[in-house]
């Protein structure tokens, strides 16, 4: 049963990844995947502060696994962030590819880690 859970909830993350994508991308007039950057920032912070929650019996396990591997896991994107990046470095600018990739894990995993602190404080 959690499944249609996770499933459900992975859907609804999507959606919210794309909604969300379009509306900063629309209000910027620039080739740099803002909308995407945001969202992975976003979420790992988010996903951190789950585990950070879950991990010291503040948030259940099976809630845990619905929102982060369900909603968390539809509304963050690798492959985009992948294929974005890719797409920078055929465009010509290999300055902004590799800040792209390595900015965005860099601090994915610096605010992953500040959510973690975050939710063992709650």
């Amino acid at each position: 049963m959690i499944w249609l859970l996770v499933a459900a909830c992975g859907g609804l993350g999507a959606i919210t990844r794309y909604l969300l994508d379009r509306a900063v991308m629309a209000r910027l007039s620039t080739d740099f995947p803002v909308g995407t950057l945001i969202i992975n920032l976003s979420g790992s912070l988010a996903l951190g502060f789950l585990v950070g929650m879950e991990s010291h019996g503040l948030l259940g396990a099976a809630v845990a696994t619905v929102i982060g591997t369900g909603y968390i896991g539809g509304y963050t994107t690798f492959s985009t962030l992948t294929f974005e990046t890719l797409s920078l470095s055929r465009r010509g600018d290999p300055g902004a590819s590799a800040v792209n990739m390595v900015g965005t894990v860099t601090v994915s995993a610096l605010l992953a880690a500040l959510g973690v602190q975050l939710g063992t404080r709650i």
